[in-house]
């Protein structure tokens, strides 16, 4: 049985438009705060690994 788009009346679009625009700028903004502390980390003095000796 094959299921039937849904019909979405134009307030119903413009809502799920608006939701769509929100969830996308709320990622976007997550992403910019992500890259902006490893960013951060990776400056932070004394965070240097050491490397393996083989010896």
């Amino acid at each position: 049985m094959a299921k039937r788009k849904p019909i979405l009346s134009e307030e119903q679009k413009k809502r799920n438009a608006e939701i769509l625009a929100r969830l996308e700028a709320e990622r976007q903004r997550l992403v910019e705060e992500t890259r902006a502390l490893q960013m951060q980390e990776r400056r932070r003095p004394g965070r240097k690994r050491r490397k393996m000796s083989n010896a």
